[in-house]
């Protein structure tokens, strides 16, 4: 941040709200069809955000069932986050987030991040779909939790309890089912449903829409669906239904392999030196399933060669780029040697750029024969740009304080931290085992309990020594109103934290088994037959994969009832403006999906991106370039150029760098 910044961030901060700041959407929103109720954000919202100034944060109401407008409600719970100019395109940006199973409204820092290079001229919404964390109010299974306490804690842990997933879905689905809940709505046709009646309620007639992994299969369903208003969408790493993709999910593990080394086999040097480097690298990770080469840090067997590989990206836009050493490893560990994947291993390689490390810059400046006075400047520079850093860190860590501190004051919630954190340490002193998960049951269960003292007290007395009783009960008596509602505020997002592991699961079967699962539309035994129709993987790995798929939905699956849709399968056309981002290393969803996905769109880009991952944007200045320019004109030729430089060259057997074609 700029001095200028800083200055105006704590103006903003401590002055006045603004009691026009996003008046209609305090006042119930856009559409008296879907209301709206605005709540607080999740905390963190600085160094960037000021809540009610340039986010705000709710809930929308709409139909259970949209065939039914007149029955049930569900609460959608979004994020809306205000376009930096002062001047801004009417059409918006809303983010549909994977998984599902993993939803995107508690993290409100962290989500905006990843379109700050949309968010420039237009505002971002981010939402949380049906079912899935704050848009599931009722869908917490916590009795369920209560019953299964230990193992659950047991799980998070860190232990391998095998029944805990079978055990924990069918004691939830008998929840809901008690609850009246009809949870063969939490499916994609009604979640796309979803959108345009939250865009509706929020004010825009026209919108943008931004998909990833799981969300451009919801967009893909918007599309079919074809409401008025969307402009443009654009899908990140792609998962189109009709395309049977739990059986196919050996094919994110391929791809990657392959689309690294193709540009090795189309060139003639690199092909002269690396033979057949593909088919090698892919009989090595099976053949080093029963034969690991011995190297001086210890065995490389598959699981050790298979990681290195998949592990150049991860799901949180880490990167690695070990990408040109990968002919050369495959090479020398066929001979038994472990050079490559020593040096990788121990963090040799890649190497650090000379950017990256000031040493490296020093040296770097020191070998181009500079002076001493001209040293002195470029140590001066690097010790600028070390205090810079270091400062940059210190205001973004103070203004989270300094919002948290104001937050605190406003709702006067000091003690209800206190008493919050005494009662967790007393749960936690217990020395008995079954006492602490008692105790832990019965607090967690205050969920379900209107704010009072008595529950409490009530608490303290039930399983607390006298003493440590005695001061529960006496923090419980000084709390007031607002501290009461903090406190049991603090026993709900307790109670999401214990359970979020376990009933993410549950979030992600409630789509994948009454949507994917049906008809056999994906099966292990299709799931291997693809497989050696590919012919990539060989034996030891098909076994591996196949199991991959049936431990975490196979029998989970068969505890639900099947919900076939009409067209859910059927390949989806639309004439829309479409975007489809891929990234080469993307493990999630293959890469080559992407052009299946819009195989039958009429007005659809194509962009596979180099040494990038799930979800291009988190990798890829290029792709977020690419992306602004085609919200900027959906309908214009996009210049695409820069993916060109991604390709990185190849290690050579004499150690050399040779560069590699796109």
């Amino acid at each position: 941040m700029s001095p200028d910044q800083i200055i105006a961030l704590i103006a903003a901060l401590t002055a006045e709200p603004d009691p026009n700041a996003f008046s209609q959407l305090k006042n119930g929103g856009f559409d008296p069809s879907f209301p709206v109720t605005i709540t607080a954000c999740t905390r963190p919202v600085a160094p960037t955000e000021i809540e009610g100034k340039t986010v705000i944060c709710g809930k929308i109401q709409v139909p259970f069932d949209h065939r039914k407008p007149e029955g049930k409600t569900i609460d959608i719970a979004f994020n809306l986050y205000k376009a930096r100019s002062l001047s801004p395109q009417p059409d918006p940006v809303i983010y549909l987030h994977g998984g599902p199973g993993s939803g995107t409204v508690s993290r409100v820092a962290k989500t905006v991040s990843y379109f700050e290079h949309l968010r420039e001229r237009r505002d971002i919404i981010a939402i949380d779909e049906r079912g899935v964390d704050a848009s599931a109010p009722d869908m917490d299974c916590y009795s369920t939790l209560g019953e299964q306490l230990g193992p659950v804690v047991d799980a998070i842990g860190g232990a391998a309890i095998p029944s805990l997933g079978l055990d924990f879905i069918k004691g939830c689905l008998k929840e809901l089912e008690a609850k009246g809940i009809d949870y063969s709505l939490i499916n994609t046709e009604q979640n796309a449903m979803d959108v345009p009646a939250v865009m509706s309620a929020l004010g825009y007639d026209h919108y943008n829409i931004y998909g990833i992994s799981y969300g451009t299969k919801l967009t893909m369903e918007i599309l079919r669906q074809n409401p008025p208003g969307i402009r443009a969408a654009v899908i990140d790493g792609n998962a189109p239904p009709w395309l049977p993709l739990y059986s196919m999910f050996w094919q994110s593990h391929s791809t990657p392999i392959r689309k690294t080394l193709e540009p090795c086999e189309r060139d003639p040097v690199c092909n002269a030196a690396y033979p057949d480097i593909i088919p090698r690298t892919f009989a090595l990770i099976d053949k080093l399933g029963a034969e690991p080469v011995e190297g001086p840090n210890g065995k490389v067997g598959l699981e050790e060669l298979f990681f290195t590989i998949d592990g150049r990206v991860d799901m949180k836009g880490h990167y690695a780029a070990l990408s040109p050493y990968l002919p050369l490893m495959v090479t020398q560990l066929e001979k038994g040697e472990t050079t490559i994947y020593d040096e990788i291993t121990s963090g040799e390689l890649p190497p650090k750029p000379a950017s990256a490390d000031a040493d490296a810059a020093r040296a770097a400046a020191q070998a181009a024969g500079l002076s001493a006075s001209e040293m002195v400047l470029v140590d001066a520079m690097l010790a600028a740009a070390d205090h810079m850093r270091i400062a940059e860190s210190t205001v973004e860590n103070a203004a989270q304080a300094l919002e948290a501190d104001l937050d605190a004051e406003a709702r006067g919630t000091d003690l209800a931290e206190i008493f919050d954190d005494r009662l967790a340490d007393a749960i936690r002193a217990l020395d008995d085992p079954d006492e602490r998960l008692a105790a832990g049951r019965d607090y967690l269960d205050l969920r379900f309990v209107k704010p009072s003292v008595d529950p409490l007290i009530a608490l303290a007395k039930t399983h607390f020594d006298s003493e440590t009783g005695a001061t529960i009960a006496a923090l419980a008596r000084q709390l007031g109103p607002d501290d009461l509602t903090r406190v049991f505020d603090l026993i709900r997002i307790d109670n999401q934290a214990t359970v979020k592991d376990v009933e993410g699961m549950l979030q992600l079967l409630l789509y994948a088994c009454q949507e994917d699962f049906v008809d056999g539309w994906n099966s292990p035994e299709k799931f291997r037959a693809l497989m050696i129709e590919d012919g990539s993987w060989g034996p030891v790995m098909q076994d591996i994969m196949v199991d991959w798929l049936s431990t975490p939905f196979v029998e989970p699956c068969a505890l639900f009832d099947e919900h076939p849709r009409k067209d859910w399968t059927t390949i989806g056309s639309s004439d829309r403006p479409v975007l489809s981002m891929n990234g080469e290393l993307d493990t999630q969803t293959a890469g080559i999906w992407g052009a299946l996905a819009v195989q039958n769109y009429s007005n659809a880009q194509v962009v596979m991106v180099p040494e990038s991952g799930h979800g291009t944007i988190q990798f890829s200045q290029c792709a977020k370039d690419i992306t602004a320019a085609f919200i900027e004109d959906p309908t214009g030729k996009l210049d695409t150029s820069c993916v060109e430089d991604l390709r990185l060259p190849v290690m050579m057997p004499d150690g050399t760098m040779h560069p590699l074609p796109y």
